[in-house]
């Protein structure tokens, strides 16, 4: 058995759900997935997607706090980590940390873990295989849906998505700034007159900004940006699909919002980004 404890926002928990999907599938095992309500996410996961066969979705248990990796460094340290999981009732555990320092090096592979134990607990907020498929199985609840048709009817063939990071993303900003998607909008509208642009951005200000430039030519979801109220969460969900309907991408550095959108339609994602 898998458990998940997708961590992150909403695009983050979508791709780590979508490659415990596949893992899940490829072991032929049962999938749960441990959906937190917190300061990153506070939605219940059905009031955004409706259930899915592939998985369940629990609360998060106590006893799951006290979870060890069990890939220490020192053999006492392993010998505790065991200790402790096998009275959580974890056989082994995969955490974030694992990624970077193991999965990313090539040290760690996730598929022949997950095999050679019974049930294996994986807590990232990173896609650990190809999410593109899996994600096919989110499919948001009827309200959001109706919403995401609203919105969606204002997208042509020649609309291009752009997202905006700012407010809580450092890399973001500092690699992905304003004047840049600034200038390649206006390039895409020398290319095309037809181009019309699906912003989507978190800063209100950056919104303004964008729609100076561009005024008519800008599609924009009326939206409340909330990760804390179900009517934020929902909203971002409408963004994130409205996104994958453009006929391209231009998304912000090191966000894996626009990567997700992208994915779900399998379209083309151009990070802007100053050059190196």
């Amino acid at each position: 058995m898998i458990i998940a404890e997708p961590l992150g926002g909403l695009a983050n928990r979508m791709r780590v759900i979508a490659s415990a999907i596949l893992l899940q599938q490829k072991l032929n095992t049962k999938l749960i997935v441990i959906w937190n309500e917190n300061y990153e996410l506070n939605c219940p996961f059905n009031l955004l997607f409706e259930d899915c066969p592939a998985f369940t979705i629990q609360s998060k248990e106590r006893k799951y706090n006290y979870i060890k990796s069990s890939n220490q460094t020192t053999p006492g340290k392993k010998i505790q980590a065991a200790f402790v999981n096998k009275l959580i009732g974890i056989d082994y555990c995969i955490l974030d940390n694992d990624f970077y320092n193991l999965v990313f090096k090539g040290k760690l592979d996730v598929y022949f873990a997950a095999k050679n134990h019974g049930i294996t607990y994986i807590q990232t907020c990173q896609a650990f295989g190809e999410t593109l498929n899996a994600l096919s199985y989110f499919k948001p609840v009827l309200s959001v849906r109706e919403k995401i048709r609203d919105v969606a009817r204002q997208i042509t063939a020649c609309t291009i998505g752009v997202h905006i990071r700012r407010t809580d993303h450092d890399n973001s900003i500092k690699y992905s700034p304003i004047d840049l998607f600034v200038q390649k909008m206006q390039a895409a509208m020398a290319a095309c007159k037809k181009t019309t642009f699906f912003l989507c951005t978190d800063d209100p200000e950056v919104e303004k900004i964008v729609t100076s430039f561009f005024c008519e030519k800008v599609i924009v979801h009326k939206k409340e940006r909330s990760r804390q109220t179900v009517r934020g969460m929902q909203d971002a969900v409408v963004d994130l699909y409205c996104l994958s309907a453009t006929s391209k991408i231009l998304g912000s550095y090191w966000s894996s919002f626009a990567e997700i959108a992208a994915a779900l339609n399998n379209i083309e994602l151009e990070i802007v980004r100053i050059p190196e």
